[in-house]
């Protein structure tokens, strides 16, 4: 039986950092983490479409910033910042009872090398899968796009009715080093759905970066 463990987890305080940075007495932990998970889940549920890399929550005992890191950041902002000010006031509603509007801050980030990136290569790899692509093609397309920006090596796995096929499989291909045992080793991992016709298609996907 396979022990598995999440490998961005596995390296937190080697070569990974933390998503969220607070401190909290032991009787409200547990408000501040379903208040992070509420959080991620507005901002994923909100800017579907705009390829969003990492939500990173700082909060402090009057104030919240969050560091959205995502593709397209003016699809997010909006004409001189509306969008993005309405993305603020309908967070500060959800969470009325802790932060008010002035002492939220969202900053938006746009990533750097978006075709190393796990949970970038995933959304298109669902957007494809979606839109009844091949599963082979939308790997291979998914591993050249890495290859070009330089990655150590990639392993991407998906999981379902794969082409409507009648019984469910898992397929997954590799190129070049994927070390997930070493806790030096920068590994990016991302795990989505794609919501087809047939069901639900499951997409792993681990890139081994250069440091």
């Amino acid at each position: 039986m396979g022990q598995k463990v999440h490998p961005e987890g596995f390296r937190i305080g080697v070569s990974q950092e933390h998503k969220a940075f607070w401190y909290s007495k032991t009787n409200e932990y547990f408000k501040k983490v379903k208040e992070d998970i509420l959080i991620r889940d507005f901002i994923k549920n909100k800017l579907t479409d705009s390829f969003i890399s990492d939500v990173i929550i700082k909060k402090k005992s009057t104030s919240l910033v969050i560091n959205i890191y995502v593709l397209k950041p003016s699809e997010i902002i909006g004409i001189d910042g509306s969008k993005l000010y309405e993305l603020r006031n309908e967070l500060s509603k959800k969470l009325s009872t802790s932060f008010t509007s002035e002492n939220v801050v969202i900053n938006i980030v746009q990533v750097n090398r978006p075709d190393s990136n796990a949970r970038i290569l995933s959304e298109l790899a669902r957007q494809q899968l979606e839109k009844r692509v091949p599963f082979r093609r939308v790997m291979k397309n998914i591993m050249a796009k890495a290859q070009k920006a330089g990655v150590r090596g990639i392993k991407i796995q998906i999981a379902g009715r794969l082409n409507g096929a009648e019984i469910a499989r898992t397929e997954w291909v590799k190129e070049g080093q994927v070390p997930l045992h070493t806790l030096k080793a920068n590994i990016d991992y991302c795990s989505y759905k794609a919501q087809t016709i047939y069901g639900i298609i499951g997409i792993k996907i681990w890139v081994y970066k250069i440091s």
